[in-house]
């Protein structure tokens, strides 16, 4: 028995049980930043389109404004994914949502915006889909407080992971909010990772793709720490991955990492 399915029927604790109930039977297809083979990183057209390829996980990332707002964008600045220039933080919200951030990837996406953390939540009830929220370490100072008041008065925490490279920004959510699920993110740079996750109650690591052995998932088992793994393109490692044991994978490409978990 899993140690999810151990513990009181608490919201968190429900949804912690119906992801492991998923993993019983299947491994987690999680749209990484969307359908983002398909349309530009981090917007609404990606997570439609995860959502019309039949997927119930997707990923974002999580930045914060000068104005202390949660927007979704992968970069520490615009520069990559919209037509402007600068860091994140020193910007506000209302000058990141004049920005286009879909024109970069092609015409068709032109007037896509940058989502902020609410929208995305909204999202997230209407459209049923459980969202892996990655949130990145630079200038994320005092961030902690604007998503739990953010998840909470959507009423969403039961239906987020958060994830984070940064071991002290996920326990400090965990100090704040002892029911928010938390993953943490390694890219073979954390000594023992495996003691770090428990330490911080962390329920998953999420482990670079090639990382992933036998070894691996070996000693997170021990600890009950399920493996999500990221970012997995090739469908052969798909399977791979899947035939090997891990719990969660994430793609760029939804529809093939659909495919490849069926066969």
């Amino acid at each position: 028995m899993l140690a999810y399915e151990r513990e009181s029927r608490s919201p968190w604790n429900i949804f912690a049980r119906s992801i492991a109930q998923e993993v019983a039977f299947r491994v987690l297809a999680i749209a990484h930043r969307g359908a983002s083979g398909y349309a530009p990183e981090n917007t609404f057209a990606a997570f439609r389109r995860a959502v019309a390829q039949g997927v119930s996980f997707i990923e974002t990332d999580l930045q914060l404004t000068r104005d202390a707002h949660l927007v979704a964008i992968h970069d520490d600045t615009v520069d990559r994914t919209t037509g402007g220039h600068g860091a994140v933080q020193h910007m506000t919200l209302a000058e990141i949502r004049r920005l286009d951030a879909g024109a970069w990837f092609a015409s068709e996406f032109i007037g896509e915006r940058i989502p902020t953390l609410e929208e995305i939540l909204v999202f997230s009830k209407k459209n049923d889909v459980v969202f892996y929220l990655e949130l990145k370490p630079n200038g994320f100072w005092g961030g902690e407080h604007a998503l739990i008041s953010a998840l909470r008065e959507s009423g969403e925490i039961p239906r987020v992971v958060v994830i984070s490279f940064d071991p002290v920004i996920l326990s400090s959510l965990r100090n704040i909010d002892p029911t928010l699920m938390v993953g943490l993110l390694f890219d073979g740079k954390i000594e023992n990772p495996f003691q770090k996750a428990v330490e911080i109650g962390a329920r998953q690591l999420a482990v670079r793709g090639d990382l992933v052995t036998p070894n691996l998932l070996h000693e997170a088992r021990k600890r009950d720490l399920q493996v999500v793994c990221w970012t997995v393109n090739s469908p052969a490692h798909m399977r791979l991955l899947a035939s090997g044991g891990v719990d969660g994978i994430m793609s760029d490409y939804p529809d093939l990492l659909l495919t490849s978990l069926k066969k």
